[in-house]
């Protein structure tokens, strides 16, 4: 039954016994061919992947930081400093890999390949043997044969010469001891000729199955060697299968830090940061420079004649009389009964004495009842930032504040817009730092920037900042005026912006009567659809 079965086993398993030796050699000279075909291939691939990582590496290091131009503490910079660095990390990681695959992959196959070659020249070696062996026992037999051939046929020659000596009349007695003498020698060479051939036979038969044992072990040998092949490759496959494997995750994880940087990328934040960095106290905000150009205005309405110009389009531009102004010829002006820019200047001058309320400058600033006073407190709070925004201490920081207050109650009283919208400007950029913040002298400006405590932050309760006509919108509509924007376009966008803010119709005939009151100031000539 266990003999039943091992017939059976043998039956099923195949082997390379089953094939012929020609296709053994063919398979294992193609095997040997695609192992040299996979050791070029990844002897090529890993030196282009060196060559381009370390030519990525290079430049990386020529090119130097990629955010190296953009505003430090930005998004962008920090998006690009976070490529920068993946690139830079990718790409070293990338030679480290290469490197891997060389050592594990590449090196086993190259072992694999020459004892692969020298194994099966070892085989071929003991299957030419036993070969030549049969060979030699194969011509052995066949001698033997030859010559047991020979005797038997000399043994029969003597015999039949023998019998017909006997039978003949007058043969000596000498030539009948020779026949029998011969008849003798030839029996006796034909059983040694005989027992020769058999021995020869036997020596065959033996080299016969030496020579199918050996080729069923070469046989054998060569499945045996066609397996470690197999199993050498999965298993250099596996292992750099699980390297870029590896290489996905650390991709993926690098990509994921480059794509938190990148989602946080905030184009506000980073101009906000930009102008956080480079402002300046003389432009705190971005109505400094617009103070500039008014102040630039300002001083051209001054230094010009008073000779019309007619300007191109449907308006007609007539420069206000020339005002005075220095601070010296400020007490003769007729509306103005103080002189404010010694007031003002006195709540920038640490060394000054303490104002008291007979000099309190908003009592001077409540008698701006006229445009031009008004026109001349704005001008002066303008010079006046140039010179100096800080106000020394926080009595005084309250009296320039309730100068301010009265200033808006006259601006309301007196429906001045253009003034009320430059003093809301320049309100934020005076300022004062409370006297429980002591501010050493090597904290850097931009530190001391966030204790600071502006005008505007006291002056914001005032009704005046509530007003829709003295609002964004109001705030608008000068802009665009000074900035020769025609009428009609003005007139469209502040209904536009209405409908869009669902504002009252309170509150679009107050933008309507704003503008066109404005444009009468500003020298405008009315048409029929200003209304």
């Amino acid at each position: 039954m266990q003999d039943l079965l091992a017939d059976e086993e043998n039956q099923s398993r195949r082997t390379f016994c089953q094939m012929p030796f020609s296709a053994i050699y063919e398979n294992a000279e193609k095997g040997q061919t695609s192992v040299a075909n996979l050791l070029a291939f990844i002897k090529k691939k890993n030196t282009a992947e060196r060559k381009c990582a370390d030519a990525m590496l290079t430049y990386l290091g020529e090119v130097g930081e990629l955010g190296e131009f953009e505003e430090p503490g930005t998004s962008v910079k920090g998006v690009l400093n976070q490529w920068h660095t993946y690139l830079h990390t990718l790409n070293t990681q990338q030679l480290t890999w290469t490197q891997v695959v060389d050592e594990h992959v590449a090196r086993p196959l190259v072992s694999l390949k020459e004892a692969s070659t020298s194994y099966i020249q070892t085989l071929q070696a003991e299957l030419a043997r036993v070969n030549d062996e049969y060979s030699a026992a194969e011509a052995q037999q066949r001698k033997a044969k030859a010559v047991c051939d020979v005797a038997r046929q000399d043994f029969e020659d003597a015999v039949i010469r023998q019998d017909d000596a006997l039978h003949e009349i007058g043969v000596p007695s000498f030539e009948l001891q020779r026949l029998a003498y011969r008849v003798k020698t030839a029996e006796l060479e034909v059983n040694r000729s005989v027992a020769e051939k058999a021995q020869a036979k036997t020596h065959l038969l033996q080299t016969i199955v030496s020579r199918d044992e050996m080729s069923m072990a070469v046989s054998v040998a060569y499945q045996r060697a066609e397996e470690e092949r197999r199993d050498q490759l999965g298993a250099c496959m596996k292992l750099w299968l699980s390297v870029e494997k590896e290489h996905i995750k650390f991709r993926e994880k690098q990509l994921q830090q480059l794509e938190a940087h990148v989602v946080r990328m905030d184009r506000a934040g980073d101009v906000q940061l930009l102008i956080h960095n480079h402002r300046h106290p003389d432009n705190l905000h971005f109505q400094g420079k617009a103070l500039s150009l008014l102040d630039w205005q300002w001083t051209n309405q001054e230094e010009m004649t008073p000779l019309s110009h007619t300007l191109p389009g449907s308006r007609t531009w007539t420069p206000p009389p020339p005002m005075t102004t220095t601070t010296a010829h400020l007490p003769h002006e007729p509306d103005v009964p103080h002189d404010l820019a010694a007031l003002l200047s006195s709540h920038f001058d640490d060394q000054s004495e303490v104002l008291d309320d007979q000099h309190d400058p908003s009592v001077a600033v409540a008698d701006c009842s006229s445009a031009e006073a008004r026109q001349l407190f704005v001008q002066t709070l303008n010079r006046q930032r140039s010179l100096g925004t800080k106000v020394s201490c926080p009595l005084k920081f309250r009296r320039l504040v309730q100068c301010f207050l009265a200033f808006f109650d006259a601006c309301v009283l007196h429906d001045d817009t253009k003034a009320a919208k430059t003093a809301m400007m320049l309100s934020a950029t005076f300022y004062m730092i409370p006297p429980d913040h002591h501010v050493a002298e090597d904290i850097v400006a931009a530190d001391q920037r966030h204790i600071r405590r502006y005008v505007q932050e006291d002056v914001k309760g005032h009704v005046i900042w509530s007003n829709p006509k003295f609002g964004q919108l109001g705030s608008f509509t000068l802009s665009m005026l000074e900035m020769d924007v025609p009428i009609t376009q003005i007139r469209y966008f502040i209904e536009t912006m209405c409908d869009a803010h669902e504002l009252t119709e309170e509150q679009r005939f107050l933008l309507r009567a704003n503008l066109r009151e404005i444009a009468i100031k500003l020298g405008y000539t009315p048409d029929t659809n200003s209304s």
